[in-house]
This record gives C-alpha cells, sequence and structure tokens, in this order.
C-alpha cells in the first residue's frame, strides 16, 4: 500500500509541476521571446509561449525522483531528452537547420542502440511459423535507429493543432504502460510511462481547447515534440525487445501506426514532388479532416480516438494470440490505403465540399492542385 501511495503522489505532483510551470513562465516566455509568432501558415491568432516541453521535462524528473527510480538503468532517455530539448529550444530561437536536427536526432538514437543496449533485432512471425521470425541481423542498428528518427519527427510533424500531438502522446504513453503491466514489465518502464504521461497531461490542460479555453496558452515546440517523440521511441523499443518479454513486435506498431501512416505517406509524396521530406506543408491528416468542414475539436479527438482504437486492436491481437502475420497484412493494408487516399484527396475534398455546401461553385476549384486554405484565405499547392 505505501507503494501505491508514492507512485500516486508521484504522478500528482508530475501533473501540478508541468502546469504550473507553464503557467509560471507565461509572461517570461513573452519577455525573452520564447514564443510561436502567428503568420500565414500557421492557424493560432497571437504569439504563444513555447514552454509546453521544458515543463513536461522538468515535471517528468521531479516525478521520477519522487517515485525513487535508479536513474543509471535509464540515463540514455533522459540524455537523449535532454539534447533534443535544448536542440529544439535553439530552433524555437535562431531556425537550426533541418540538417543538424536530423543529425542530432540520430545521434541520440546511436546513443540509445550503442551505450544503452536498445536495438530492434526481429521484427517476429511477420509471414508466418512457416517462415519463423524475421531477424535483421546486420541491418539492426541501422533499422532502430531509423525507427527512431522517424517516430522524433512522427510527433513533431502532428504539432499542427491545439492538443493533437499533446493528445495523441498522452494516449500512447498509457497504452505503452498498459502493455508493460500486461507483459510483466519491469516496474521503473510501467512507472517512466505513466509519469511522462501525466506530465504531459498538465501540459494539455494549457494546450487542449476546451469549454473553458477556447485556445492554447502554450505550445511544446520542436524542443517539447522531439522529446516526446524519443520517450516514446525509447520506450516502445525498450518494451518491445526486452529480456523475457513476450508481446509481439507488431502490437508495438499497432500503438504507433496512426502519426507512422501519415508522416510515411507524407514523406513518399514530397519525395515524389521533388521536395525535401522534412519540408513543411499542409496535407496532414489534420488538415484534410479540416478542409472537409470538421472544426479543431472535432478533429483533434478523432484522431486520439484513432490512435486509442488502433493501439488497442493491437494489444488485443497480441493477448488472443491472433496471429503475427494477420496483424502484419492488416497494418500494411492500413500504410497503404492511406497513401491511396492521399494520393485522391484532393478529389475527396471537392466531392465533400459540394455534398456539405450546395452554393459550393466549381469555378473554385478548377485546378484540383491548388486548394482554398479556409484558415488563412491562403492558396496552398497540396494534392
Amino acid at each position: 500500500m505505501a507503494m501505491e501511495i508514492k507512485v500516486g503522489l508521484a504522478l500528482t505532483l508530475t501533473l501540478t509541476i508541468s502546469s504550473f510551470l507553464i503557467a509560471a513562465t507565461h509572461k517570461l516566455a513573452h519577455r525573452i521571446r520564447l514564443v510561436d509568432e502567428p503568420d500565414h501558415r500557421k492557424r493560432h491568432f497571437q504569439a504563444t509561449p513555447l514552454t509546453g516541453g521544458i515543463a513536461t521535462f522538468c515535471g517528468f524528473l521531479i516525478g521520477l525522483t519522487m517515485i525513487g527510480i535508479e536513474w543509471q538503468s535509464y540515463w540514455t532517455l533522459l540524455v537523449g531528452m535532454a539534447i533534443l530539448l535544448i536542440i529544439g529550444l535553439l530552433d524555437d530561437y535562431v531556425d537550426v537547420s533541418a540538417g543538424l536536427r536530423l543529425l542530432l536526432q540520430v545521434g541520440v538514437a546511436g546513443l540509445m542502440v550503442f551505450y544503452g543496449g536498445l536495438e530492434i533485432q526481429s521484427l517476429g512471425l511477420l509471414f508466418g511459423e512457416a517462415y519463423g521470425p524475421v531477424s535483421l541481423g546486420i541491418w539492426s542498428t541501422p533499422f532502430t535507429i531509423a525507427c527512431v528518427v522517424f517516430i522524433i519527427n512522427a510527433i513533431n510533424m502532428a504539432d499542427g493543432l491545439d492538443g493533437l500531438a499533446g493528445g495523441s502522446a498522452l494516449v500512447i504513453f498509457i497504452l505503452l504502460s498498459l502493455t508493460g503491466w500486461l507483459d510483466g514489465a519491469p516496474f521503473g518502464l510501467i512507472a517512466i510511462s505513466m509519469i511522462l504521461a501525466f506530465s504531459t497531461m498538465g501540459f494539455l490542460i494549457h494546450n487542449l481547447r476546451s469549454s473553458f479555453r477556447r485556445r492554447a496558452s502554450a505550445f511544446l515546440g520542436d524542443s517539447g515534440s522531439m522529446a516526446i517523440g524519443f520517450a516514446i521511441a525509447w520506450l516502445a523499443i525498450a518494451l518491445g525487445t526486452r529480456e523475457g518479454g513476450t508481446v509481439d513486435p507488431i502490437a508495438i506498431a499497432w500503438i504507433l501506426i496512426i502519426p507512422s501512416m501519415d508522416t510515411l505517406a507524407l514523406f513518399f509524396r514530397r519525395l515524389r514532388l521533388g521536395r525535401s521530406p522534412l519540408s513543411a506543408d499542409r496535407a496532414h491528416l489534420h488538415h484534410i479532416m479540416l478542409r472537409c468542414g470538421y472544426n479543431v475539436h472535432q478533429v483533434v479527438h478523432s484522431i486520439h480516438f484513432m490512435v486509442l482504437a488502433t493501439g488497442l486492436f493491437g494489444i488485443l491481437g497480441w493477448i488472443f494470440h491472433r496471429p503475427e502475420w494477420l496483424s502484419f497484412t492488416l497494418a500494411a493494408s492500413v500504410l497503404i490505403g492511406y497513401q491511396y487516399f492521399l494520393a485522391k484527396a484532393g478529389r475527396v475534398l471537392r466531392w465533400h465540399r459540394k455534398r456539405n455546401a450546395p452554393g459550393y461553385k466549381q469555378s473554385q476549384v478548377r485546378n484540383p492542385a491548388i486548394l482554398a486554405d479556409q484558415d488563412s484565405g491562403q492558396n496552398q499547392t497540396l494534392f
């Protein structure tokens, strides 16, 4: 009972500290210009503090201290998050080049692999028991590093609407802690997942829209989204590869499939258009849903539900021994299906607008490659 009380107090303090720090540093952030200024590409209309990442990380550290977890076992997580937090803060100030950010992301991923001992060596029975486990062999290190970098950027790219990235991360942390608990993982892994969930929850108090808050009063910034993305990747790999664990790798993939499918589809789309995979555009899933006429509240919570539903689908498949090849086939179908949807998104948008707006004139979309940005009034080349 004493341990349960200690954990409960630590989680409560984590949430409180994270939320308090954002409120306490609001004026300071404006004074030192640690704010996100509005422009034609963004949906907010006033300078908003970028203190969410710092507050979330501080709340996380305090929660770890209270529970008394030995940091030595998880130092690569803490150091990696700190490095990405610092480079993200610099980027929020002076616009660090995408190449340098990518290099540091590869660096913290390498730190996790070479010094933390976390590495994906097998993908499980993706093609059935007859073929045996899919072993990565010499490709395990580059594959693991690529996965970490990919998840970091998937969470970063999802940070496009109030509450979207933070809420998705909260759901993922809870799903990972549930997976660890069901798999009998060490207390430290489960506790870290829950502490990160509660520190993120403290941030969402200031970022998620509600009847009490019409606009976010703080953002994660690149610092927070990259640090949280690395934490998600670190925990996912730690749970999926730990000695004695039974969780299927494909079950972990299902927990991450919603942010992954959006990022993967845009990655290939940008390459197809001859652009950098890390360049910005307005063709994410949440942008498409907004253009279909849904409001921010509906879009954000719909995507949160998708993350929860697909994650539970993967966990239940593992618990009830669904064949891994079947889960893999379904996951691949989702990824390919979304690729096809994105390619046809312009047609879907025009159909949706005509169906919901009888006065909508076809002449407004004579060129299917140009769609009006309803929020900013600017024309954006999307599809």
